[in-house]
């Protein structure tokens, strides 16, 4: 039974906390504050800004096997787990606020001059515990199929390219996505016994998610961006204005259905970025507000992103609404990996209850080349 119980725990995501509208995030980006929107340039482009798809710098790049995994960081509060109590009572004590996350996902896909398209498969859940006089499990579990794509029109007579030594271009970007959502969205009060019935009566794991309300509904989702790009030699300056789910993507699910599903809510960013490029050194900085037609605080609202290194190799660092983010990204070639810990808002605003997750990111077998 126990064992069950902490099964369901860790599947779980909370229904209160920060869920980024995209659904899906860059890991390189994540360990950079999340400040993604005025660099994406990685295989996650399209979840932040089409627009960026004006300056792929190869004719085609294919991306075909580029797993992420993610997951709390236990290790940053190894002092809460020790002498685990063996009671309800108890582990409800310890994992009182405490925000457990688990994610995965694979995107593969291709950049065709400036068109993109991947293919979504993602399992993310996570879980709040709150309330301490009234115990409440916010659920919030997903997983989602689909696909988004995008495409980049470069306005006016200046262009940037892969060979460009210098030079100004204005982008527009638009993307699409459709997305099959599975998941549940809701709250359980632990003093009832919706969850112990649902335990006690199944003895499968999605037999006792359908208890719970286990749902499932489809939605397109649009996009829109606009950016403009200045090179002069090894330097480079973005700046990017995106919105995300424009029209705010609602899942539909059966008429009969009491249930719902998370939606990908709306999401205006204002982004910029210098990038440097040499043979021997490379640097990023990154800065970005978030939400803009949403009512937040400043620091709530704002990313910051560095990365520093040389070809093959860069230490990675970011500010994310008040918590921070480290990291290490490898290129190989045909491998990349990358890796860190960051930090994430969980409890509705800013620096009130912070999610400490890893995320762990592999390719294999990307390559690009030019017609």
């Amino acid at each position: 039974m126990k064992g069950i119980f902490f099964f369901i725990l860790f599947i779980t995501t909370s229904a209160h906390a920060y869920i980024a509208p995209a659904g899906i995030r860059s890991p390189k980006g994540l360990l950079m504050g999340d400040a993604w929107t005025a660099v994406a340039n990685d295989d996650f482009t399209l979840f932040y800004n089409p627009a960026a798809l004006g300056r792929h710098q190869r004719d085609f790049t294919f991306y075909p096997f580029n797993p992420a995994i993610g997951g709390t960081n236990v290790l940053g509060d190894t002092d809460r787990f020790n002498d685990l109590p063996d009671t309800p009572e108890g582990i409800s004590d310890v994992m009182m606020n405490y925000p457990v996350h688990i994610a995965t996902n694979i995107v593969p896909g291709f950049k065709l001059f400036n068109f993109g398209f991947s293919f979504i498969a993602s399992e993310q859940a996570d879980l709040l515990l709150r309330n301490k006089i009234a115990p409440t499990l916010d659920v919030d579990y997903r997983s989602d199929r689909g696909f988004v794509t995008g495409l980049a029109i470069p306005l006016g007579s200046g262009r940037v390219s892969g060979k460009s030594v210098s030079g100004q271009q204005t982008t527009l970007g638009f993307g699409a996505k459709y997305i099959k959502r599975r998941g549940i969205y809701n709250s359980f009060a632990l003093t009832g016994t919706d969850i112990l019935d649902a335990i006690n009566d199944s003895a499968e794991i999605d037999d006792i998610l359908n208890r719970l309300g286990m749902v499932q509904g489809s939605s397109w989702g649009f996009d829109g961006a606009f950016e403009h790009v200045v090179r002069n030699g090894s330097e480079q300056f973005v700046f990017s204005l995106v919105g995300l789910d424009i029209l705010n993507t609602e899942f539909d699910v059966p008429k009969e259905s009491t249930s719902k599903l998370a939606p990908n809510r709306q999401q205006i960013n204002l982004g910029a970025a210098w990038h440097h490029r040499s043979s021997l050194f490379r640097g990023t900085f990154s800065l970005e507000f978030r939400e803009l037609t949403q009512e937040r605080e400043l620091l709530e609202r704002t990313r910051l992103g560095i990365e520093l290194g040389i070809p093959g190799i860069s230490l990675l660092g970011g500010f994310n609404a008040g918590y921070y983010s480290y990291g290490v990204s490898v290129d190989a070639g045909a491998m990349k990996l990358t890796g860190g810990f960051y930090g994430l808002e969980s409890g509705g605003g800013f620096r009130r209850i912070q999610s400490k997750r890893f995320i762990i990111y592999l390719s294999l077998f990307d390559f690009s080349f030019d017609a």
